[in-house]
């Protein structure tokens, strides 16, 4: 067994271990921003393939205290990079430090990427080369307060947030693994309606389509241990399959819409590109005029996802007036429905005027944003 970490969002850790724990994860733990197990290849192939609130899956090869950057250089060098890199081959290296003594994460890099060119040219008398674009071995290095020290290889390489998808995007487009940990944690499993009214370039609703056809987010990218010795082609190749034929039409209506046209056109490329276009409906409309698709039940009926303008990136000029535009729309049009509003502004989110079951601290990139939920009875007005 192979000990891993993935990382993830600060606020979806807790719907990561459940994800983790349904591939097959074994000694499943939590902490900040990532989520260790163990697990086999088969998992490797799986989470990078199905993991949908991941941004990457990194696997240990080395984990040790230092003093020094000589002991720090001895121990990179004392692991075997040949089982994980041809001498010919391409490596790139990430470092994240929280050390006071090891400060220089540019320097740490270099000081890895001499560890392991120097270990291949005694062996071999060749070395392998620095290319970003196009590693063989992706490796990250992370070295925490106590200067312990954590070697692993990326078996994702891009982050897992880039599904393939999404090529252009309009004025504050959210993080791919944001927008489905948000669905995730609005309880969003395609057996109801769902409504982006604010879609944007569609990357909710793509992420909400893809969920309710169970398709898995990584079917359209590529993976960095398909560049590594020990691939196997027939296994990857068989879990891939399992994905594709796990696809099922999407129960109930997905529907995305947006008052500029050009944005609902970005939209539809995105949609596009998932292959799931056919089973959405995206139109050009003002959240004030869009029209409820009708609610499975009084109970479970809809549910509406949007992330309006915080008015940091986009204008709207009024913004209290904007937010409480959205209040009055979802209490008049859209009762039978949850609804959720991601927003990095709190005093806007108060002019709503609905009373929220449900607060969660999120990070939209470096803005702190609140993830609110609203339960619209029949019958309510509050």
């Amino acid at each position: 067994m192979r000990i891993f970490a993935t990382t993830t969002l600060a606020g979806l850790e807790d719907h990561l271990v459940q994800e983790i724990t349904a591939l097959g994860g074994q000694r499943v733990e939590a902490s900040r921003r990532v989520v260790y197990c163990e697990g086999d290849k088969t998992f490797r192939y799986r989470a990078n393939l199905e993991l949908r609130t991941a941004i990457r899956v990194l696997e240990e090869v080395g984990h040790f205290r230092v003093r020094n950057e000589q002991e720090l250089y001895n121990g990179l060098k004392k692991i075997d990079w040949a089982p994980w890199l041809k001498v010919d081959g391409n490596l790139w290296i990430d470092c994240v430090t929280q050390s006071e003594r090891f400060r220089n994460g540019v320097y740490l890099s270099q000081l890895f990427k001499d560890a392991i060119v120097d270990q291949f040219r005694e062996k071999t008398g060749e070395r392998p080369s620095v290319d970003k674009e196009n590693a063989d071995l992706y490796l990250h290095l992370h070295v925490d307060r106590e200067n312990y020290v954590s070697v692993s290889l990326n078996s994702s390489g891009a982050g897992l947030h880039r599904r393939g998808y999404r090529k252009r995007t309009g004025g504050a487009p959210l993080n791919e693994v944001l927008a489905a940990g948000m669905l995730c944690l609005a309880g969003y499993d395609g057996e109801v309606p769902f409504v982006d009214p604010m879609c944007g370039s569609g990357t909710i609703v793509a992420e909400a389509a893809m969920i309710a056809a169970h398709q898995a987010p990584g079917l359209h990218r590529d993976f960095a241990f398909q560049r590594w010795p020990d691939f196997d082609a027939g296994l990857w190749s068989s879990i891939r399959q399992d994905a594709l034929n796990a696809i099922r039409r999407p129960p109930h209506p997905i529907h995305g819409s947006d008052i500029d046209e050009l944005t609902v056109n970005l939209a539809r490329l995105t949609l596009d590109r998932t292959g799931l276009l056919p089973h959405v409906q995206l139109t050009e409309a003002d959240f004030k005029h869009a029209v409820a698709p009708t609610p499975v039940s009084e109970e479970n009926g809809g549910l509406v996802v949007m992330n309006p303008p915080y008015e940091m990136r986009l204008q709207t000029g009024d913004i209290e007036g904007f937010y409480e535009m959205i209040g009055d729309t979802l209490k008049t049009n859209w009762q039978g429905y949850s609804a959720w509003i991601i927003s990095g502004n709190s005093d806007a989110l108060k002019s709503v005027g609905l009373k929220t079951s449900k607060r969660i601290p999120m990070m939209n990139g470096p803005i702190e944003v609140r993830f609110c939920r609203y339960d619209l009875y029949k019958g309510s007005k509050e």
